[in-house]
């Protein structure tokens, strides 16, 4: 229970000044109770005390604040520029393009799995950024380069 919230069960006089102590009122029971707004302890012992089920009840509404290794996992990915981010999704679409695999496999729960094991920071690109983007961007580099290969060649033989 948090300081503010628990006041909420207290009534506080109009005439206080802020950081001096009050005696605010119990609203479920009617005792005084000694606090202020920035010691609040004696309140929440009251409600732990005397007012146990709306302590428990209020707490458990709470907001939990995540832990700083919570936020890191959460929050770090690679951007879409970083070179691991590029490197990583070149090897997918080449995977994907190779095997002939449908792009409905970058939706798979498992894959996802997979690639969260693989390296955490990563970021699958979806099946819609991949058909209407990505593949297509790496076609038309395997066709420039195969153009450029074939202008330097000085003959060209086809088997049928």
């Amino acid at each position: 229970m948090s300081s503010k919230s628990v006041l909420e069960h207290f009534t506080v006089p109009d005439d206080f000044q802020n950081g001096n102590t009050f005696k605010g009122k119990c609203m479920h029971c009617g005792t005084l109770i000694s606090g202020s707004y920035k010691v609040t302890s004696n309140f929440v012992t009251h409600m732990k005390r005397k007012h146990r089920d709306l302590y428990i009840l209020h707490s458990e509404n709470k907001e939990i604040q995540p832990t700083l290794t919570q936020c890191i996992k959460k929050s770090v990915k690679y951007s879409p520029s970083d070179p691991k981010q590029l490197e990583m999704t070149n090897a997918l679409i080449m995977f994907i393009a190779g095997d002939l695999l449908p792009l409905s496999i970058v939706e798979s729960e498992e894959f996802k799995n997979l690639m969260e094991k693989a390296d955490t920071k990563y970021q699958v690109p979806s099946r819609k950024h991949l058909s209407s983007k990505l593949l297509h961007e790496k076609s038309v580099e395997i066709k420039n380069n195969l153009v450029n290969t074939l202008k330097r060649a000085e003959s060209v033989c086809f088997n049928h």
